[in-house]
Formats: structure tokens, C-alpha cells, sequence
């Protein structure tokens, strides 16, 4: 026997060094969630996440942020990615999620595991994204940067457009009176092209949209061509009716919908900057005060929170008490148990491999 065909799994096969959010391909979903290794320190997190998350399964909870610390290396994206495929039960070929975690026996609580289940069944839509990626280019200058991209993400979920949030507002309203399908229609045979493929290149299609819209009797001519001319200027919502967006989606959803945004580095995409830390603190509150229970924020960052808030007071002497509260979930990621993660995933025998050795 070659020492390759000692072991469970091949040696050869690829493995993602780096887990990058938004790297979702079938067979990298399948790979993540088979081999991911639940250590003695991932058995504690995920039972105290899971039994939070079941508050606002089963009533409302105001504790609904999950900050995820750890230095790079410790398995934090990894950890949100998990925790996205389980939440909305991700179906990779003839297997969900879960199942995973309870046929490879990866959690060995049955409570939690009940826990887990209940989450799975429970129905939600989950946006996980780097929050650097889709953020714009100068974005970070705005005070209300997370919130723009808390609403971009949100309006690429429901399918409408993210870039230009005129254009999803008028879709929103297309949509809820039952019009955005026949609006689509009628601009491919006006235009010759797919709306979606189009509405990026807004500049040149106004046209297009003005005779479409009045042709439906949506809008006057004279009222279309005026929104269009609106649409390329500045966009600005409150965090407060953005919250309330979400909470007007859900309760239209029914069945106890949830909507969880998972958002990868914000230690990093924040820094030092206190009006983006206000701005993320601000979401939470909004969130929890309309959406208790249904609207959850995860992040990820190098650093606990604890640390960057201490930062931040020194420089700036504000205080950032209140953002402690809002992520009451802390999940605090260390590399001591690499060494057995790297065994259990790479280096596991096969039963023909032990008696080899033996």
C-alpha cells in the first residue's frame, strides 16, 4: 500500500486555503460543510449562538448581534459561511445543511442539535458578503456608508437593482403591485435587451423607461420623465426607515420569517473610524427595536469588540457602551486547536490505512 491510500479522504484533492465569503460554488459548499471540523471550542459557541437564535425563533429577543473575533488563521469566515448554510438549510445536492452536522455526528449534543434543526426549519434569507467588496469605491467617506450597503445587499436579495437604489425603489413598487413582471416584458421589446442586463447603463435607457412606464399607464409621461431625471442623483435613507423597510419585508413574508446579514470584516472595513462604528451601532438598535427577533446582524473582525471600542474612546472619548449590548453574542475564535483540526480534516486514516500502520 502507497502511504496516499492510507488516508480516509485523497490527498490530492484541492482544498480552499482561504475561505472567501462569497465563494459559493456547488462542489466548494459541499467540501466546506463535509469536512468542517466542530472542535471542543466550536461544540461551546455554536450551542450558546443556537440557543440565543431560538429566542427569536419562539418570541423576540433585542440581543440580535453576533460579533465573531479572531486573528487570522482561527477559521472566523469559515465559521460565518457555516453558520449562513445552516441557517437557510442550503440544499447541496440531495443533502441540507444539517444534515451534515447530525449523519457526521459533528455536533454530539442532542440539545443543540435540536437547536440547530429548529433554525434550519425556520424559513429565512440570509445575505452573507464582504462588506470592502460592496462597498463603493469612496464609500468609506460617507458617515452612512454600512448603512448604503446594508441596503444594497438587501435589495440584491429581493432582486432588485443594488448599484442604483432609485431604480430598486421603482422596481419595490413595480413588484408590490404585481407589475414588475410586465414592466420587464415591455422594456426587453422596447429596448431589445433584458432589463436586468440593462438598467446598469441607466444614463442611456432613460428613454426607454419613460415610454415603457407611460405606455402602462404606471406613470404619466411628464411624471416619468421627472422620476427619471430624480433617479441620477444622490440617494439618502435613514437608518430608521431602512429598518423599517426590512420589518414591513418581513411581516409580508409571515411564517416567522427572519432575515440575517452575515457581513465579513468589519473590524477591517471600520479601522479606527468612529462615525462608521456609530453607523453599525445605529443598524443594530434600529434593527432590534423594529424587527426584535427577525432581523439579525453577524460580523466578523480581528479584534473582540471590547478592544475596539477601548481604541476608540481613548482617541475620541466617546462612548460606545451601548454597541456592547447590541452584540451581547461573542464568539471569540482562538488557533490553539489548528493542530487538531488539521488532523481530523487532512490526515485521518481509513480503516485499511490504520491496520497498515498498526
Amino acid at each position: 500500500m502507497q502511504i496516499k491510500d492510507m488516508f480516509r479522504k485523497k490527498i490530492d484533492r484541492e482544498i480552499q486555503g482561504v475561505i472567501i465569503v462569497g465563494q459559493g460554488e456547488e462542489t466548494n459548499v459541499a467540501q466546506e460543510l463535509e469536512e468542517y471540523v466542530v472542535t471542543r471550542e466550536l461544540q461551546r459557541h455554536f450551542a450558546d449562538f443556537f440557543a440565543a437564535y431560538k429566542k427569536g425563533i419562539q418570541g423576540s429577543t433585542p440581543k440580535m448581534g453576533v460579533w465573531i473575533s479572531g486573528f487570522f488563521g482561527s477559521g472566523k469566515s469559515h465559521f460565518l459561511k457555516i453558520l449562513s448554510y445552516l441557517l437557510q438549510n442550503k440544499q447541496v445536492g440531495d443533502r441540507h445543511a444539517i444534515d451534515y452536522f447530525i449523519a457526521d455526528r459533528k455536533i454530539s449534543d442532542q440539545m443543540v442539535l435540536a437547536d440547530m434543526q429548529l433554525a434550519a426549519n425556520t424559513p429565512s434569507d440570509v445575505i452573507l458578503f464582504n462588506i470592502d467588496s460592496k462597498s463603493d469605491s469612496n464609500g468609506k467617506e460617507n458617515k452612512d456608508a454600512i448603512v448604503n450597503v446594508f441596503l444594497k445587499v438587501f435589495n440584491e436579495m429581493q432582486g432588485f437593482c443594488g448599484s442604483m437604489p432609485h431604480l430598486a425603489d421603482l422596481e419595490r413598487r413595480l413588484s408590490e403591485e404585481g407589475r414588475f413582471e410586465e414592466f420587464r416584458e415591455k422594456f426587453e421589446e422596447e429596448y431589445g435587451n433584458p432589463w436586468e442586463s440593462s438598467r446598469q447603463d441607466f444614463d442611456f435607457i432613460q428613454d426607454s423607461v419613460v415610454d415603457v412606464l407611460s405606455d402602462m399607464n404606471f406613470m404619466s409621461e411628464s411624471v416619468a420623465r421627472n422620476w427619471c431625471e430624480k433617479a441620477t442623483e444622490s440617494y439618502r435613507i435613514s437608518i430608521e426607515d431602512f429598518a423599517k423597510r426590512v420589518k414591513s419585508y418581513i411581516e409580508k413574508k409571515g411564517n416567522n420569517h427572519h432575515v440575517v446579514f452575515l457581513v465579513d470584516e468589519i473590524g477591517q472595513y471600520i479601522g479606527d473610524d468612529s462615525k462608521l462604528m456609530l453607523n453599525l451601532q445605529t443598524i443594530t438598535e434600529q434593527l432590534a427595536t423594529h424587527c426584535p427577533g427577525r432581523a439579525w446582524v453577524f460580523v466578523t473582525s480581528q479584534e473582540e469588540l471590547s478592544g475596539i471600542t477601548a481604541q476608540m474612546n481613548e482617541r475620541r472619548s466617546t462612548d460606545f457602551s451601548k454597541i456592547q449590548g447590541r452584540f451581547a453574542i461573542k464568539v471569540s475564535l482562538s488557533t490553539e486547536e489548528v493542530t487538531d483540526v488539521i488532523a481530523r480534516r487532512l490526515l485521518t486514516k481509513s480503516e485499511q490505512g490504520t491496520e497498515e500502520l498498526d
